[in-house]
């Protein structure tokens, strides 16, 4: 199966080669660690190198008090620095001391069709190698917003003191997403598999809010979110942290495919619950303990819980971290647990040196040819996954090295060696090359051991 295949048939709960995976969204914080572990310098690499499954795209949002879609609105009524680049759950909130509904008209509600792009929509989903399972996250968090409207305990008062407020307030917010997410869709039909939404309703112990708030002033517009991305063909994976286990069967009549995540720690949150009570009629994404396993426990102890997921759900499970956020106190070593115990990839090596004799008379041309390498070849160099690609010159010899950060090295050096520019490449530089004696069977450059390697 490839990532595609495999990302549906396991949201669709149909049997896959693996499960399917995801990394998540790492924190900026957490980046250089990981990079450094993993020999790479990008993200596009990192993913390669783990063999992920699933890559998430954020809408691209810029307004003159935010660049995120998550903090669209600038709800926050004191401000230290004129700034506002995080909900203001815990701040007072614009709305903070009305209780009228007409109040509602009273902000100055943002024009999502003036900060969103549709050319760079296209271009940011365009950006993701071939391959992936592309997820848009779109978040249309409206009920965290509608709390951050208020604050987060005036807004759960204001739904019994001032219900027809809070109601304008939410649905007010909830056009906006609508909105916005219809010009990300429309500027990237086709190109997208699935999309994040969500809000957090649980707490560690149980839900924030009682089910029936939810379901007066929340899931109505839930239902319009998932309805507008069913109809450009989406799959549909809804985002809550938390003890939801009491709400899992409304997600589910609203027409999620999959909730995000399973928190681990939380209650009623076991995978073996979920999977016996609803995993016939929804998929889930998470279960790896992000809280304390992937933080203090060993790349052992990671590997058995996957094991162990991979046991409850043989299908139906993105196995995934249980946060969407990879936060600067996890383990590297504890990531590549992950995905070396999900299957992703063949283990390799990730470096590769070799060598092979130059022809005297031929020296000018090969360096010739190398100070200007085609373009085609280049960037089939870079598809097949090899990076830090260099050849030196000593006494006769050229020596390579490279590093590889996929996932199937064979696969990749089976794809240049079938490219025909690579091809014709091939055919102009081996006359300028005398291969080794001593070279393996089927072996053009000899293939060389490493004796030491230290970052």
């Amino acid at each position: 199966m490839n990532r595609i295949e495999r990302f549906y048939a396991t949201i669709e709960r149909r049997p896959v080669d693996r499960p399917a995976s995801w990394l998540g969204i790492p924190d900026e914080g957490a980046l250089p660690k990981l990079y450094e572990y993993f020999g790479v310098d990008n993200m596009k690499d990192l993913k390669a190198r783990l063999g992920d499954d699933i890559y998430p795209v954020e809408m691209p949002y810029h307004s003159p008090t935010s660049n995120a879609i998550y903090a669209a609105f600038d709800f926050a009524k004191k401000k230290s620095d004129g700034s506002n680049e995080h909900r203001t759950l815990t701040a007072p909130g614009f709305f903070e001391d009305y209780t009228d509904a007409s109040a509602v008209d009273l902000f100055d509600w943002p024009e999502p069709e003036k900060y969103i792009d549709p050319e760079e929509c296209r271009k940011v989903v365009e950006d993701v190698p071939d391959g992936y399972a592309v997820l848009g996250v779109v978040w249309s968090a409206h009920f965290q917003d509608a709390c951050a409207a208020f604050g987060m305990e005036d807004a759960l008062v204001k739904m019994f003191i001032a219900p027809d407020l809070f109601k304008a307030v939410i649905d007010k917010i909830t056009d906006f997403y609508l909105r916005a997410n219809e010009i990300f869709y429309k500027a990237t039909q086709g190109k997208l598999h699935a999309v994040l939404i969500g809000n957090d309703f649980g707490s560690q112990q149980g839900l924030m809010v009682g089910p029936e708030q939810l379901r007066e002033f929340v899931f109505d517009g839930t239902r319009k979110l998932v309805e507008q991305a069913k109809r450009y063909g989406l799959k549909v994976i809804h985002h809550s942290c938390g003890s939801i286990y009491d709400i899992i069967p409304d997600l589910i009549g609203l027409g999620v495919d999959a909730i995000h995540p399973i928190q681990a720690l939380a209650t009623k949150m076991e995978p073996d619950r979920l999977k016996n009570d609803f995993g016939g009629r929804v998929s889930f994404c998470g279960g790896v303990d992000a809280q304390y396993l992937m933080v203090n426990g060993t790349p052992e102890e990671v590997r058995k819980k996957v094991t162990e997921l991979k046991e409850t759900f043989p299908t139906g499970l993105i196995v995934s971290p249980s946060h969407e956020a990879i936060l600067v106190d996890t383990k590297p070593e504890n990531v590549e647990a992950l995905f070396d115990a999900v299957g992703c990839g063949k283990k390799r090596k990730r470096r590769y040196g070799s060598v092979i004799a130059v022809n005297p008379e031929k020296l000018e041309e090969y360096k010739r040819l190398h100070a200007a390498v085609w373009p085609g070849v280049l960037k089939m160099i870079y598809d097949c996954n090899l990076r830090n690609y260099s050849i030196y010159f000593k006494d006769g010899y050229l020596f390579s090295y490279y590093e590889y950060v996929g996932t199937d090295y064979e696969a990749d050096m089976a794809k240049m060696a079938a490219d025909p520019e690579t091809q014709r490449w091939w055919d102009v530089c081996m006359p300028c090359q005398r291969p080794l004696d001593t070279r393996q069977e089927g072996e053009w450059w000899a293939d060389m051991e490493e004796v030491f390697h230290t970052d």
